[in-house]
């Protein structure tokens, strides 16, 4: 190499240098990026019997507890906890299910089960007339997300179909009818 090639070639390096450095900039904000476009779901599987309806529904441990705990008038825990008496209130006061006459069915809770990042919660509306012409509405932390769906996948007794919720959704007909 001549004395001439190393400023010859000062222009090709500085190119480099800053394409390398915008790269560097995008990977140290892509964290930042892909979790501003998190997905916000809960999953809940509805199965219907002549007698009522079981609910196993699923949700991240960490917005369910932030919302459970604005719902009750506290401060969100770091832990992502949520007591379950605040917990059954919440699902009550959010997810609706009404029977074939339009009245509210309460719902009891089965069971409040914490997996790591994620919330199982069990919950039964007796019908003691049946399914037919049960409607729901979840809206379960749509109050926390703009974005946020809920996914109610329905079993009335071997008819499968999934229902989508989000805040300006109307109730849904669980038999489709």
């Amino acid at each position: 190499m001549g004395g001439g090639a190393i400023p010859a070639m000062m222009p090709r390096l500085r190119r480099h240098a800053r394409q390398f450095s915008a790269m560097c900039l995008l990977l140290l904000t892509l964290p930042t990026v892909v979790e501003a476009h998190a997905i916000h779901t809960t999953l809940t599987v509805l199965t219907a019997s002549p007698t009522g309806l079981n609910l196993n529904i699923r949700a991240f441990a960490d917005d369910f507890s932030a919302t459970v705990a604005a719902f009750a008038g506290r401060r969100a825990p770091a832990d992502s906890s949520a007591p379950a008496p605040d917990v059954v209130r919440y699902v009550r006061a959010h997810f609706a299910v009404r029977d074939a006459q339009g009245r509210m069915v309460t719902l009891e809770s089965c069971g409040i089960r914490r997996a790591a990042e994620l919330y199982w919660l069990c919950f039964r509306a007796a019908l003691p007339s049946g399914s037919t012409g049960v409607v729901v509405r979840n809206q379960m932390l749509t109050e926390f997300h703009a974005d946020q769906v809920n996914i109610v996948q329905v079993d009335d007794r071997g008819t499968r179909r999934t229902l989508l919720f989000t805040k300006a959704s109307a109730p849904s007909s669980i038999s489709g009818d």
